[in-house]
């Protein structure tokens, strides 16, 4: 099968994305769960898929500003230019779409594998919670994501079997452990093109500033009011570009946590 282009393989993840039904569980047992570190964690998932979902059919379509981030579609102030990078090929074969998905059990490992330089951070160091994949059609693209690549002060890590997934207790200042994705452009037909990313609904932009590093960097929040919880954090979702790959950091803590966050990776 001829491979496909991002926008098709994305796609394909977002119509599987909404048929899943393990999306559906997380979602119903997160709303169930007793823990404080996890009452609002379907509101969370739902925050996500509706960013996927809506996101999904606008991230690729518009070719007059590449690599734009966009927010409820306002299009917000430009990060650094994106550019292409070279990876070495994974010993995992393609699926029927032509995409190669391989899992790691930690970022260095990850590193190694793909060749090529990605940023990190002391603060991940020690981690024996984090879930990395890195998704590729091997011509095009290459998305690397960690979850719990931060874990903060959370704590009480159980994995839960069925639903493929760990959970977890707030500390005070994390409310969630901080995930990772870089997003890698591997040819040049994929920057002609370029890679929106479209952001709707449940997210409003805080601001736009330098990072210590020069990173010009994009600061989200989410909108979901949660008056009655007490000491709710909203999640901050910060947006860089670094040596031509772009990185999302996501997690419930301060603004002041994600900024010093950022500033840290290297």
């Amino acid at each position: 099968m001829k491979k496909t282009d991002i926008k098709s393989s994305i796609d394909w993840e977002l119509k599987e994305l909404k048929l899943n039904e393990g999306i559906k569980s997380k979602i119903r047992s997160a709303s169930m769960s007793g823990k404080s570190g996890r009452i609002s964690a379907w509101k969370s998932i739902a925050a996500s898929i509706l960013v996927a979902i809506l996101g999904g059919t606008t991230v690729y379509a518009g070719y007059h500003m590449l690599n734009k981030v966009q927010i409820n579609e306002e299009v917000l102030p430009e990060l650094n230019p994106m550019q292409m990078v070279q990876i070495k090929e994974l010993d995992t074969p393609a699926d029927e779409y032509g995409i190669v998905k391989k899992d790691f059990s930690d970022y260095m490992t990850l590193k190694d594998d793909l060749g090529v330089h990605l940023l990190d951070t002391h603060l991940s160091l020690d981690n024996p919670y984090m879930q990395c994949q890195v998704m590729t059609d091997t011509e095009n693209f290459a998305i690397v994501t960690v979850e719990h690549f931060i874990l903060g002060d959370t704590s009480n890590y159980q994995w839960i079997v069925e639903e493929n997934r760990y959970s977890y207790d707030n500390g005070s200042e994390y409310f969630s452990p901080v995930s990772l994705t870089a997003d890698l452009i591997l040819s040049e037909s994929q920057m002609v093109t370029g890679w929106e990313t479209d952001y709707l609904g449940l997210y409003q932009f805080v601001e736009n500033y330098t990072s210590g590093q020069g990173y010009s960097v994009n600061l989200l929040e989410d909108t979901i009011l949660e008056k009655d919880l007490e000491n709710y954090v909203s999640e901050k979702v910060a947006i860089f570009v670094a040596d031509g790959i772009r990185y999302t950091l996501k997690g419930r803590v301060s603004t002041d946590t994600i900024k010093a966050i950022v500033d840290t990776m290297k």
